[in-house]
This record gives structure tokens, sequence and C-alpha cells, in this order.
């Protein structure tokens, strides 16, 4: 723990004052220096070596900080090698002409409800009680600053006693062939396991000039085989075909894989790219099978081996009348089984429009003289970015008709089909209409392989498969957009139409970037350090487990499979697939996990280093605002720059409200507060939390904590969570505002200590 940190006021206007306030609480363990902007790293070394300080605290004037590269949280390495605990904190500014009006009428409004039916008309605070309110928020703000960083400690990297720089590629489809020469090319030896017997996948059976390229409008040769030649003669990358991934156990950096054949592997990434699986897309739609209706995967396989002779084929991109009818005829037991394969039809649009397009002008071109020899039907055509030049140019072919409509039913037999269809009109107009052609060829559903991706990895003594396929409709795709190729398992990552449905150049694309992220995952595991997205942190959860009690609450709530319960019915803790999330530390129920500036004695010593003026002066009622550091506390402070703070309440930025103790809410309640509000990510359907579950976690966890509040004489309501996104900084003063007036409305806090 520090003895002596150095607190550096960076372009405080009153910098006197407040260092003459930690004089006042902490003496001469803490030492301010007031500076007008950041040091150099070697004028910090110096003045570090000058006062003897063993920590840095960084406080700024209203905006955060802007840090130099090497300035990162929670330590800070000097120029000499030397490692200091170094925390950042945003002073909330002081009251601007606006914000001193709006706090004004809050403070009316909170003071109307607080004051009992008996007590005189409430006096509204004036211009000089506000600002001096406001700097008592700016003073409890720097001492719960310090208070952080009088827990923090040096943290010593901990790599793993032994590294594998092998990658596992699990699929010799488009995507693991491109995934394989990628991380061949970086200087990585590759593993490329195929369960069948032949490298190439879906793309085998398409049509050979496929992929785009600028300028967009012209198909380029598929040259599938001299991608495969490429891959089975380069000296990095050893290929199995005719198995499959049996188990895996291990981290990052440590995988331990078994092939169904019975070889076992080591290997420090594991790339997915097991690709899709077709629907029965007649019996999903409720059509009969008939040799007429084809999906376009059936087709292309036809086409490519010269089975399709010359007729009009008729593409159908769109579906939704038809599954509409089909939704109204299923069972009740039937219909979670059909939306889930009607979703993945959805989601496979945009390939579809332009996998359908390009089959249609493939057949264009291979009977010219069959006017039309395709006809493409659609209500909408998704093509993405100038991939539309394509578009434009595939409309002016003379044997391709392009039509806009929604189709209505389809009779079909061996002679041929028909297909009824309200077709968009100008000015809009609709008209039905129907068309008949030789085939029908229906979108392609493409479903994950497997029907979820089944990964089997260990989760102590069984296997289980990645937990977000059966949150994706089976796609093993990251919930966050930032992280595109993340699964919620460290060091396994998915591309292609494993991860989402996508065209054969997107899926190359998509390779690279998956390769990269595995090459990141890796060597944060070689220096013992979290990959994202607190990216550097090597602060690992620390466990008592003399105290320890079985309940392997931890290893449940862990959203990334970090914990496993052991022999002994005790979690055992895998530092290489940890994210540092805190959640083992918010589900602990007897707190005997801690991680470096993160745990219980930090937390209550932030809430408890606010000083409380007398009862008279002090603006009720009083909110502790926990904040998450990824997207609630950016937003938070963007709000108070613009629009001012809220001298009523104070701020603590935690890593994730998954990573809130519900002790701490008790000890906020029964200590200096009247109310606790959480800012966090979504939860839910459009869940938005950057560790997975952590919003939700909070979210159960305060709906158990209510009834023991109750229980406690406290009402339930002065704990509230709040969603709060990046883009939402405007929201928040009123957000705040309406909590404050909750509060007011319900009564001071009988058990606040003044």
């Amino acid at each position: 723990m520090p003895e002596r940190p150095g607190v550096f006021l960076i372009s405080c206007p009153d910098a006197e004052e407040l260092a003459a306030d930690l004089a006042s609480r902490w003496g001469d363990r803490v030492t301010v220096c007031p500076l007008p902007c950041l040091p150099t790293a070697a004028e910090m070394a110096e003045l570090c070596r000058r006062h003897a300080w063993d920590a840095l605290l960084l406080a700024g004037h209203a905006q955060p900080l802007l840090l130099p590269p090497g300035f990162t949280p929670p330590q800070w390495a000097a120029p000499d090698g030397t490692r200091f605990p170094l925390h950042c904190c945003t002073l909330p500014p002081l009251p601007s002409g606006t914000a001193l009006a709006r706090q004004h009428a809050a403070h009316l409004r909170r003071s109307a409800l607080y004051a009992s039916p008996a007590a005189p008309e409430p006096t509204p605070p004036t211009p000089d009680q506000t600002c001096d309110a406001a700097r008592r928020a700016r003073q409890d703000c720097l001492h719960m600053a310090v208070a952080r960083l009088r827990a923090l400690q040096p943290v010593a990297p901990s790599p793993l006693p032994r590294q594998s720089c092998r990658l596992l590629i699990l699929g010799g489809g488009w995507t693991g062939l491109a995934a394989a020469l990628a991380a061949a090319d970086c200087g990585l030896s590759v593993l490329l396991v195929e369960k069948s017997e032949a490298l190439g996948g879906a793309a085998r059976f398409l049509p050979q000039e496929l992929p785009c390229a600028a300028p967009w409008d012209e198909e380029l040769p598929l040259r599938l085989e001299e991608r495969i030649q490429a891959v089975l003669t380069h000296p990095g990358i050893q290929v199995i075909c005719g198995t499959e991934l049996a188990s895996l156990t291990g981290q990052p950096g440590d995988f331990s894989a078994t092939l169904a054949d019975g070889s076992c592997h080591t290997c420090g990434g594991v790339l997915l790219a097991t690709g899709w699986q077709p629907s029965n897309m007649s019996a999903l739609l409720g059509l009969e099978e008939c040799p007429t209706i084809v999906t376009a995967g059936d087709f292309a396989r036809r086409f490519s081996a010269g089975r399709i002779p010359p007729s009009h084929i008729l593409f159908l991109t769109d579906t939704l009348a038809l599954e509409r009818q089909a939704l109204d005829r299923a069972t009740e037991t039937e219909r979670p089984h059909l939306q889930r394969r009607l979703r993945q039809l959805h989601a496979s649009h945009a390939v579809n429009s332009l996998g359908m397009l390009r089959l249609a002008r493939a057949v264009a071109e291979r009977f010219p003289a069959q006017r039309p020899a395709s006809t493409l039907l659609f209500r909408q055509m998704t093509l993405p970015g100038l991939l539309e030049r394509y578009y434009r140019k595939a409309q002016a072919h003379p044997a391709l008709r392009l039509a806009r409509g929604e189709a209505l039913g389809i009779e079909a037999d061996a002679g041929g089909v028909r297909l009824r269809f309200r077709q968009a009109g100008l000015g809009g107009r609709d008209g039905l209409t129907e068309v008949t052609a030789d085939m029908l060829v229906l979108p392609e559903s493409m479903s994950p392989a497997g029907d979820g991706c089944p990964l089997p990895v260990s989760e102590g003594n069984r296997a289980t498969i990645l937990p977000e396929c059966n949150r994706f409709d089976g796609y093993a795709a990251s919930n966050f957009i930032c992280f595109p190729y993340e699964t919620r398992r460290t060091g396994i990552v998915a591309a292609g139409c494993a991860r989402e449905p996508q065209p054969l150049d997107s899926c190359a694309e998509d390779a690279q970037g998956a390769v990269l992220a595995l090459l990141r995952d890796m060597r944060a595991a070689a220096h013992g350090q979290a990959p994202h997205p607190r990216s550097g942190d090597g602060a690992c959860p620390q466990f008592e487990l003399a105290r320890c009690t079985r309940c392997n609450r931890c290893v449940e709530e862990c959203p990334f499979g970090a914990l496993e319960v052991d022999s002994e019915g005790l979690p055992h803790h895998f530092p290489a697939r940890c994210r540092r999330c805190g959640a083992c530390f918010g589900a602990c129920p007897e707190r005997i996990i801690s991680l470096a500036g993160h745990d219980m004695r930090m937390g209550r010593d932030m809430m408890e280093a606010v000083s409380l003026p007398p009862p008279e002066t002090c603006p009720r009622p009083l909110a502790l605002v926990l904040a998450c550091e990824n997207d609630a506390l950016p937003a938070l402070q963007e709000a108070q720059a613009r629009w001012g703070a809220q001298p009523a309440v104070r701020i603590m930025g935690v890593r994730c409200l998954g990573s809130v103790n519900m002790q701490w809410l008790v000890d906020a309640l029964t200590g200096r507060y009247d109310g606790v509000l959480l800012l966090g990510c979504a939860d839910g359907e459009d869940a938005q939390c950057h560790f997975g579950t952590g919003s939700a976690l909070c979210r159960q966890r305060l709906h158990n904590l209510a009834e023991s509040l109750e229980e406690r004489g406290l009402d339930a309501r002065r704990v509230r969570l709040e969603p709060t996104a990046r883009d939402e900084a405007a929201a928040l003063p009123d957000r705040i505002d309406h909590f404050l007036e909750c509060l007011a409305a319900l009564g001071p806090n009988p058990f606040v200590r003044t």
C-alpha cells in the first residue's frame, strides 16, 4: 500500500484551496504539486525521486486528461524501470451561470419534497451556497481518488510458464484456408483440422468466378484449387482431414486439443472457421417437396456441375409472406424452432441478395439466347458499399430480368413453377401478377455448422459448448461491436459464417482480422495481461481459500469460464482466460476475492472519504453514483464538462456493474448516502456490456438485495440501475435530478451517519 503518494493538480483554478484541504485531511502523507500541464516522464521521475513518492495521482480539471504513451493506469513505469501505482481522476467543474440556474431549480423541487407538511416554505439556496456545495464536491472527489490510490499496489506480471505459438484452425473451407495462410505469413505454426476428406468446404460447389474487386462491377476467378495447394505445400501448415475436435482444455497460450482420431496437440489459440450448413427451405416455408424447387446452394452445385439445361430460372430472395403463412400453420411446440430458423434466414439476407444476383447473372451469361434466362424477384436488395455497381451492371443484361415485389404463393409440379406476387409499381401502385418458370431457386438459410458451433471446451469435469451459441441463434458472435471476432472464451475467436453469414470476399477479410485478434490474445497471455477491454491489466483475482464456503457462485457467474471447480470443490483460476471484469468479486458473498485496486477496503475507504458538513448546510439528499468505466463514466464526465456537475452526488468508477459487490450498497446506505444510482451498459435483448453478462448479473443481484434492504427498514427504491450508453451524456443530468427527487420524496435515510 502506498505510504507517500504525490498528487498532480493539472490546470485547476482552485489548486491552492484543494491543496489546503488535502493537507488538512491527510497531513504530510500526501504531497500536492499544482501544474499548468502534464509533466513529461523525465520531469515526473525527477519529482518522484526528490519527494520520495511511491504512487501518483493525476487530477484534471473538468476534462479527462489526455495521457501520453506509457502513462497507463493502474501503474506507470518510470524511465529507470521503477513502477509506481498510478490513478487518474477528473474533478467536477465549478458551476457556470447555466448550471447554477438548473441546480437552483432542481434544489427547489427536492426541498419541497424533502420538507414535511408542517415545515415552513423551503428557502432556496443562494448562488454562494451552490458554489460552496460544488467546491465540496470537488474536494470529496479528490479525497475519494486519494483513498483509491492508497489501495493500489504495483502489479507484477505473471506470464505463463510455457507458451505455444501454434494456431489451431477448425474448418478447412474458404475462411479456414485464408486464415491458415494469413497466420503462416505472420510466422505462426498452423494446425488445420477439417472433418471432411477434402479441403474447400462449400466453395467447391460454387461457380468459379465469384469474388469481386475494384472496380466492383466484374467477377474475378475464385482460384480455390490454387489456394488449397498453397496450404498443402506450405511448410508452416499441417493439415489433418477426416477428423474433428473431441475436447479442448487449458487456456490461451497453453491449450490442449484432443482430436477424434486420438491425437493430442498443444496450441496457443483456436480459430473457429466451421462454416455453415443448409436448411430444408421447402419444409421451413411449408412447401411440398418438388424437384423444380431448390435452394441457392443446391442450384449452385448443379449449375457448377453443368446439370442445369437451358431454361427459365426464377430466383426469389424474400419470402416474408410465405414465412407468415408457415408461422400461422406451426404448432406451439414447432414455433420456437421455426422462429430461430427464420431469424437465421433473415441474417443471411445480404448474402442471398449478392449470391443469387451472381447466380442469376451466371445463368444469363450461360444461356444468352433464352429471353429471359433468369428472373430475380426481390422485396429488398441489400448490397453493401461499392457492390451496388455490380447490381447496376446486372440490370443492363438482356437475358436477366429484375422485378421488385412480394411473393404471395407458390404452386409447383414436375413441369414447372407458378408464383403469384404483388409487384411494386410507380407512385405506390402495386399490382397482383403471376410468373411461370422451369425452376424456382429459394434463398439459403445459412445456419452455423453443427447447429450451434459445438466446440467441446472443458468446464470442470464436464464438456460444454461456447456460452454465446445459445444466445445468438447459434452463431459464435460477439455481443459487442468493438470486438467483432470475440467469443466468451479468451483465445478462441470465430471468423466467417460461423460468426455471421457473409460472402466469400468478406470471409477472407474476416479470417485475417481473426488471426490478428488471436495474436493479441496470445501476446497478452505471454505477458500475463488481459487482452481486452482492460488491455494491459495484469491484476488477477486473489482468493483467500481458507475462508471459502464452496458455494461456487464465482464459478457460475464468471462470463468467460476463467474459473473451474477443482477436485476439492474450490474455485481454480485460469489467469490467461481472465479479462479482469471483477464479476467474481461482485459474486462472492463471503468477500474473499480481491483485485489490485478493486477490493472491499478500497470501496469502503472511498465511500467514507466524503467529508459531510453540518446538516443545515449540506445539500440533501446525497447520492452515490457507481459508474461503469467503459461507457457510463466517460458519458458522465462529458455531461459534467458540458452542463455542469450535480453537487449532491459522489461518483465512484467501477470496472463493470458485474464487479459491484452488494455489500458496498449496504455500506453506502448505512453510512453517508441516501441512495445509490448504478450506471452501466444495457442488458437484456440489446445487451451492450463489454463483459457480456455484467449488467444482467448486477440486475439479478439487486433483485435479490431488495428483500434484504426491506428487512433492514430501507426502501429498495433507494437503489436504482440505469442503463447508460456512451452517447447518452445529454440525458444524464435529468436522470440524476430525477433520482434525487425520488430520494427526496422518500425522505431522509434513517441510517445516515453525519
